[in-house]
């Protein structure tokens, strides 16, 4: 099956997310949408469950081998420049985008220099960081829904913290920036790292935060209030530099992780929700 598309069979998993966990998998990478309408086709013909793959920043993939296809749109990385709109497919690193953003005077972007996705699983998960979100930037999204390629305005996406209402699969979208001296792009670009590199515990693999907030209720701030800082399950700690992260500190395994996940569930006595996506 999928002889028509690039795809890796038993893949080491741990080498597609920023965690560095996990067992074997299937990953294809259609090269266009005529390819990723027939592996879809395929998959729900066959009964496959699939799961669309960004940069695997915000993932934990199982010890064993994961029964769901993976599906990577890294081949869809193309950016159109109209003005200060930019139209930016699903797959673009955001590392590479902020250098074309910088490369061609357009700012508004520079709070996203440093994270580790792909445009689309950014606009999936509407991130942020700084006070800023991507949903903020954004005028439409491209989505493939149905077999069918087409364009959603932000009207209609309702995009909130950490969440958006889109349907479908994202293949890109339109933003709007804005221009500026390629000096002071560099600038705040060069800030935003060193806050992240102060703060955030970049040394270890991890998936950034673990939990989403929710309304008042901040999750790195109550874990570092409960003295939690520092506990580990196996090759898993709660990072010592920022309370809300979970790093690989050891090898660790996602049995690991999870069990810690659930330990500061326990301690916190919370309904905390995931802000990673754990894949079964």
């Amino acid at each position: 099956m999928f002889e028509y598309v690039e795809k890796i069979k038993n893949a080491d998993l741990k080498n597609y997310s920023t965690f560095k966990i996990g067992g074997k998998g299937i990953i294809l990478f259609p090269k266009s949408i005529c390819e990723l309408k027939k592996v879809i086709a395929d998959c729900k013909k066959n009964g496959l469950d699939y799961f669309i793959l960004g940069n695997g920043s915000n993932v934990l993939f199982p010890d064993y081998d994961l029964k769901i296809t993976l599906i990577s749109l890294k081949n869809f990385k193309k950016i159109k420049k109209n003005g200060d709109f930019l139209q930016v497919d699903a797959g673009v690193n955001m590392f590479f985008l902020n250098k074309y953003c910088l490369d061609n005077h357009l700012s508004g972007l520079e709070w996203s220099y440093g994270i580790p996705a792909s445009f689309g699983g950014l606009v999936h998960m509407n991130g942020g960081a700084y006070g800023s979100c991507i949903g903020d930037f954004i005028k439409k999204v491209k989505v493939l829904k149905n077999g069918k390629v087409m364009w959603m305005d932000k009207d209609g996406l309702n995009f909130s913290y950490r969440a958006s209402n889109i349907k479908g699969i994202i293949l890109g979208a339109e933003i709007c920036l804005k221009s500026e001296d390629k000096v002071k792009i560099e600038e705040k670009q060069r800030y935003f790292f060193e806050c992240r590199k102060s703060t955030q515990p970049l040394e270890y693999p991890s998936a950034g935060s673990i939990f989403k907030r929710k309304g008042e209720i901040i999750p790195a701030k109550i874990i570092d209030e409960l003295n939690l800082k520092g506990t580990r399950v196996g090759g898993a700690e709660i990072s010592q530099k920022h309370a809300g992260f979970i790093i690989n500190k050891d090898n660790a395994k996602a049995i690991d992780v999870l069990a810690l996940i659930s330990y500061i569930k326990r301690k916190t006595n919370l309904n905390l929700e995931e802000e990673i996506v754990v894949l079964r």
